[in-house]
């Protein structure tokens, strides 16, 4: 009852809470709380287009945080906060931070409105050449489900790998050679099962590689690149979703990226499995790989 009677005074007061034009939009917005009120706005990139997974800050005049999130698809975010004038934050990869402030009253939607981010000169895409990987600060990361329940995290200690660069970018083309060998999750025992036939086949099958095919980009520091992944001779296509962390001169000319993507085992024809009684796996049928990397330009 009290929130009903809250909906109806929200509707008919100026300012008040409101349904957002917007697409994707189809109910209304939560009940304003009777201590608070609520915040949105949607983020527009460069060229006006709505920008998705924008982090937005909310902090009041004692920089507390009252509030943070991501927009969702279509650019928008909207929160409750305690009343108050607030500070109001603004960030995604590949772009300027953009600030204003909102001054929030009880009970009351205050809409800021479109922001729209600029883009962040210091992330120039790598100059065409040959970007070699640096051993020592580039490594390839997994994490495996274990019988339902909790993570083992492990990581392949050699590799290397090279971007060759060209312009336009994505037109470039990436190589990587993986050690099987160097398999290490800490546990012995474990790691020498996971360079046995039953999974990696290193006897017979010593190297894991990937080559990209194509380059996409999506919004400010986020690309796609779609390539092939060979394990245990078995190559089958992956999408890898890719954060470029920009360019240092530190012993050369450097760039950075993290790229992300999940594995399915039986993809790869690595299906050892053992079944607990309860009907639990053992092992989980798919790894999520993580891939960062820094390279230097070849000078």
């Amino acid at each position: 009852m009290v929130l009903s009677k809250l909906r109806r005074r929200g509707s008919s007061s100026e300012g008040a809470a409101r349904k957002p034009r917007r697409q994707s939009a189809g109910a209304d917005l939560p009940p304003t709380p009777l201590d608070g009120g609520v915040v949105s706005c949607q983020v527009h990139d460069e060229r006006g287009s709505p920008l998705p997974e924008a982090t937005v800050t909310v902090v009041d005049r004692l920089n507390q945080r009252v509030g943070q999130g991501k927009t969702d698809s279509y650019g928008f975010y909207l929160a409750t906060v305690p009343p108050g004038v607030h500070k109001v934050s603004i960030t995604a990869g590949g772009y300027l931070r953009a600030g204003t402030k909102a001054d929030v009253r009880t009970n009351r939607h205050t809409s800021i409105g479109h922001v729209q981010l600029e883009r962040d000169a210091a992330m120039t895409l790598p100059e065409p050449g040959i970007w070699r990987f640096d051993p020592d600060h580039t490594e390839a990361r997994f994490i495996a489900q274990h019988i339902g329940m909790s993570k083992i995290h492990g990581a392949f200690r050699a590799l290397e790998g090279h971007i060759r660069v060209e312009s336009p970018f994505e037109q470039s083309h990436i190589e990587v050679a993986i050690d099987a060998a160097s398999i290490d999750t800490g546990v012995k025992m474990r790691d020498d099962h996971l360079r046995s036939a039953d999974f990696l086949d290193v006897e017979n099958h010593p190297k894991l590689y990937f080559t990209s095919d194509r380059l996409s980009p999506l919004r400010g520091d986020r690309w796609m690149v779609n390539g092939s992944l060979t394990i245990r001779g078995t190559t089958s296509p992956v999408q890898l979703n890719t954060s470029y962390l920009g360019q240092r001169s530190w012993n050369g000319t450097r760039a950075a990226c993290l790229c992300e993507t999940e594995l399915r085992r039986e993809d790869y024809a690595v299906n050892w499995q053992q079944i607990l009684n309860k009907g639990i796996a053992v092992v989980g049928s798919t790894i999520q790989l993580q891939l960062d990397v820094q390279a230097v330009l070849d000078e």
